[in-house]
Formats: structure tokens, sequence, C-alpha cells
């Protein structure tokens, strides 16, 4: 078995694994299939109805017809003809060819759109499952993943392989046609015939060789087009630092170059696709001229009468050699979608998911407190970012987590969120295995304030609202607007809440942006805070007005406080300082500056400020 065989079976077989992974039914393409197998067969019956039709036009003379027992029940038991019978066969050919001829047509239009309803179908459920796996994933696969990557293959691999199953329908349909034009042309002649499927074969070794230069090309563009993509989504992403540096005309030049070599590839492409039917009618015509000649010399020596059935035979010819490409469709078919199901199928491996596990216990509310006992996490093995950590959050307190940037104080409230899974009995809320309550239940009951603000490409009003299993009336999305100081500006917008912030709230300043997703957290009325840097993006003033609206939002809350700025953990009944992922001290603020430790040492330093 070579090594072409090798690769088409070891495609099926990625095709058979895909199929049962997506839960994808293959029979959902068994209709399109029948259909044009029956648009074949038809397409058969006109073609074969030629060849009477063309001797009786030669010949003037349908008398030949009337022998058949076919033609005597349809002349003289349905229609009754005794009259003028040459005209009525005359029509009834005429008739059965078009009428077998259009209904092919009809039955292969509705293979064809059955087929891509179909596949519609299949790529509306490829991508809904695809979407709901990531959903599935934990944080840590997304730190890992780039977007762009994630979202290629929700789009455009999902396209790509849509694209190849239709033009399989294709090739399916050409075998059918194949396959029934071949049946013919031995009804008509047997060894001419057997000549073709010796010639066929070369030709489209020819062919092949053509499109594996073509390949070759393709694989270098599909480089070049990277590379001029990524130094687009480069240059046009950071042009201020471009004309900071003034190095305009550098990247000018360094375009002009790829650019230059893209175009280059994209004519060496097209050259030679361009050869593709020149090359094939030539090869067509040569092997037409060939059997011309053999059957010029066959209706000389043996008198053959077969001159109508080789008239046909000639048709048929040029319908068998474009349907025989389907080979070629199948095998490129199967290899372009080779890669994209790869990529797809590791989506379903669960391998380097890091899948955060719930448990049954529906969390209700805080009674006691938050305790981190021994708490140790890596996301790299053998890398620890956090070592034996061990605190305790109580509730209704405010308590401050520490710390030089590094130190593990996100990564703590984010296993506490459970965006990552912690390790077993590492962290324990009321006295419970937090691994053991659903992590939905949980993150119910927890607002998040962070420095990384996430916005969608939507209204202020969907942005602020996100999350709310429930009806908020204006009234109370003016009053959280005003809570988070955002009303005024607000309201200085066109559109008020309706006006569209942009991609990831471009339109908002920094410090707008932070006090949306702060009235995100209040109109949430969870009873445990995080605020991860809350503050981080907003000026003295602004940062005033916030602090005051986060005081009287704290008040009789469960509060986790990351800062490093004094003035959000002055008030707090508890900082926790880590350092390089270990815990160093705790205390009030009072207590930690008497005791002249590493927080005194960042107080004197003024990391807070």
């Amino acid at each position: 078995m070579n090594i072409i065989n090798i690769n088409f079976l070891q495609s099926l077989k990625k095709i058979k694994e895909f199929a049962a992974k997506t839960d994808i039914k293959i029979k959902y393409f068994i209709v399109p299939a029948t259909l044009s197998l029956c648009a074949a067969a038809l397409e058969g019956l006109g073609i074969t109805l030629l060849i009477p039709l063309a001797k009786g036009v030669l010949q003037m003379d349908f008398s030949f017809i009337r022998e058949w027992k076919f033609m005597q029940f349809i002349m003289y038991k349905i229609f009754h003809i005794y009259s003028r019978p040459q005209v009525f066969i005359f029509a009834f050919l005429v008739t059965a060819v078009l009428g077998s001829m259009v209904i092919s047509n009809i039955l292969r239009y509705s293979a064809s759109v059955t087929a891509m309803y179909q596949l519609r179908k299949f790529s509306d459920h490829l991508r809904r499952i695809i979407f709901n796996r990531y959903l599935e994933f934990g944080k840590l696969f997304f730190d890992r993943h780039n977007l762009g990557y994630l979202h290629n293959i929700i789009i455009n691999f999902v396209n790509q392989i849509a694209g190849e199953f239709r033009n399989l329908q294709d090739a399916f349909t050409q075998f059918f046609t194949f396959i029934i034009c071949l049946i013919i042309m031995f009804t008509i002649e047997i060894r001419l015939t057997m000549l073709v499927l010796l010639v066929l074969p070369f030709s489209h070794r020819l062919y092949q060789r053509l499109i594996e230069r073509i390949k070759k090309s393709s694989s270098v563009y599909a480089s070049f087009s990277k590379k001029i993509n990524e130094q687009i989504f480069n240059i046009l992403s950071c042009i201020p630092l471009v004309k900071m540096y003034a190095h305009e005309e550098e990247e000018r030049k360094e375009f002009g170059i790829l650019s230059n070599n893209l175009r280059i590839t994209e004519f060496s492409i097209d050259k030679k696709t361009q050869l593709i039917k020149p090359v094939n009618d030539i090869m067509i015509l040569v092997i037409i001229m060939f059997l011309i000649s053999i059957m010029t010399f066959m209706v000389a020596k043996e008198k053959s009468e077969k001159v109508s059935s080789f008239l046909v035979f000639f048709y048929l010819l040029k319908r068998t050699s474009n349907s025989f490409y389907f080979l070629n469709t199948i095998k490129n078919s199967l290899a372009s979608i080779s890669g994209p199901i790869t990529e797809i199928k590791k989506i379903f491996n669960d391998k380097d998911k890091f899948f955060v596990s719930g448990g049954e216990i529906n969390f209700t509310g805080l009674r006691s407190n938050v305790e981190l006992r021994n708490l140790s996490f890596s996301y790299i093995d053998n890398k620890q970012v956090l070592k034996a950590i061990n605190f305790t959050i109580e509730k209704n307190k405010i308590t401050a987590l520490v710390g030089p940037s590094g130190s593990g104080k996100t990564t703590i409230v984010n296993l506490i969120l459970r965006f990552y899974d912690c390790p077993p009995s590492s962290i324990f809320v009321d006295g419970t295995d937090i691994r053991s309550f659903n992590a939905d239940s949980i993150r119910k009951h927890i607002a998040l304030v962070s420095q990384d603000v996430l916005l969608f490409n939507d209204t202020l009003r969907k942005n602020i609202v996100y999350g709310l299993n429930r009806e908020v009336s204006d009234e109370e999305l003016v009053a959280i607007a005003k809570k988070a100081r955002l009303f005024d500006f607000i309201m200085g917008l066109p559109e008020k809440f309706n006006t569209y912030i942009g991609d990831r709230g471009i339109m908002l300043s920094g410090g707008e942006k932070q006090r949306v997703t702060i009235a995100r957290a209040l109109l949430k009325e969870a009873e445990i805070l995080i605020l991860d840097e809350a503050t981080s993006s907003l000026d003295s003033k602004t940062e005033k007005m916030i602090q005051e609206a986060v005081e009287e939002v704290i008040k009789g809350r469960t509060t986790i406080v990351i800062a490093h700025r004094f003035s959000t953990i002055k008030n707090a009944d508890k900082i926790i300082v880590v350092e390089s992922g270990k815990f160093i001290e705790e205390g009030t603020l009072n207590e930690l500056l008497q005791a002249k430790g590493r927080f005194n040492e960042y107080w004197e330093e003024q990391k807070f400020y």
C-alpha cells in the first residue's frame, strides 16, 4: 500500500473519530447522496435514449424502434398511435431525453440544496459544541492559548470543514455520474472503453503533478501571508510606538518587501492555476482524436453501423473525463480538512483543559469565614506560585492582601473565585472544602472589581447589568450610576445609557472603565466583594469619589482588597502580607507598622501611595 493510500485511510479514520467526538450523524448525508444517485441514473437514461434518437435522425427512419416491446406498449396500449408512428417516436424520444435531463438536473439541484442545508446545520452544531466546550474550560486554558487561535478554530476551521464536505458531496455526485457513464460506454463499445480506462489514469497523473506544484507554492504563500498579517497587526496596534520612534520609513520598507514577496508567490500560483484548464483540454483533445482515429478504422474495416453510438460515446467520454477527477477532489478535500479536524479534536481532548470541578453542595451564603490551610499552587509543574499559605478571611470584615507585584495576591483571589482549581483541603468555606461546593453558586455570592477591566463592545446599560437574571429599572440604574460617580458622565453622552463603548470600552477613559465595572459590582449586591486594584486607573479626585462609594458598599460585607495604595487599605480589619508566594505577616495597619517588619519596609518606601 503506497503512502497516498495510507494517508487516505488515515484521513478517513480521522473523519470517523471526528464524527464520533462531535456527535455528527453521517446518515444525514444519505438523502443528498441518494438524490445524486437518482440524478446520475436519470442522466444515464437520457444519454442512452440519445443513441436510438441519433440513429433514427441519421437514417431518417425510426421503424427499428417500433420493434421494441416497450415502444409497442406505449404506442398501442397507452396512446393508441396507428398513424404517423415515425413522428410520434421522434417526439417521444426527444421528450424522454429532455424530460430525463430536466428531472436529473432538478434532482441534482435538490441534492445540492439538501446537502447545503445539512452542512449549515452541521456548521451550526459544530460551532455550538465548540463554544460550549470553551465555556467548560478553566481560566488557565485561556491564559495559555491565543484568543485569535481559538477564534480561528470556531469560525474559520468550521467553515473550512463545511466547505470541504460540500466538495466531497460534489465528488460523490461526480462518482455516480462516472459510474453510470462508464456502464453505458461499456455497452456501446467495450474495447474503446477499456482503452479509455488505460489512458485516463495517465492524464490524471499529469494533472496530479500540476496540482502538487500548486500545493508547494500554496505553502509558501501561506507562510508569506502569515508574516504580512502579523506585520499589519503589529504595526497598526502599535502606531503610537512607531510614531514615537519616527520609524515609519523603516516599516514602509519592511512591509514593501513582504508585500512584494507575496505578489511574486501569488503570481506563481496564478500561472500554475491558469495552466490547469488548457492542459486538461489538450489531454482530452488528444484522447478524443486518438479515439476518432480508432473509430474511423473500425467503421471502415468492420462496416460498423455504430456511428450514432460513437457520437454518444464522445459525449460520454467528455462527461467521464470531467467526472474522473472526483478522486482528486476527495483526496484534496480530505487532505485540506485533516489539519482543522486535528485542531478541533484537541478541543475535545480533556488534556490541559484545566477543568474546575464543582461539588454537589449549593452555596447559600457565608456564615463564618474563608480559611486557607497550607495552600500551594502552580500554574506550571514544579514552579510554585503559592507556597503553604495560611490565613483566614472573616465574615463582614475587610481583609487586605498586600505585597509586591507577582507575589500571588491575584492568584489567591482567583482560587477563591474557582477560576483555577485549588488542591484538595487547601481552601475551606465555613469549614467545608471549597471544592465540595458548586462553583456557580459560590460566584453568585461574589462581586469582583478587577484591575483588568472586562467590557463588551456593547452599550453602557448592557455592560452594567450584565449577568443579572432580573430586570433593572431605570431608577435603579440611575441610583447605581450616581454611587459609582458615573451619572454626570453618562448624562453628557448623546445616547445616555444606550451609548456603545467600543471594543473593550475603547471609547472610555481608564477611570470611566473602572467606574463601569464598579457600578456592575454594586448592582450585583453580592455579600462578598473583591477589589483587585479597583482604583488603579483613577486620578486622585476620581479615586476619592469612588472610595467614598466603595466605603458605603463594603459596610456589613465581607471584603477582600488587593491594593498598593494606602487609601484603599487604611480601614482594613486585617492586612495580609505575601511575598514570593509566601505568607509573611498579618495584622491591622497599626500593628504591622509597630512590628517593624516587611509591611513597615513597604510603608517606608511608600509602596502604597
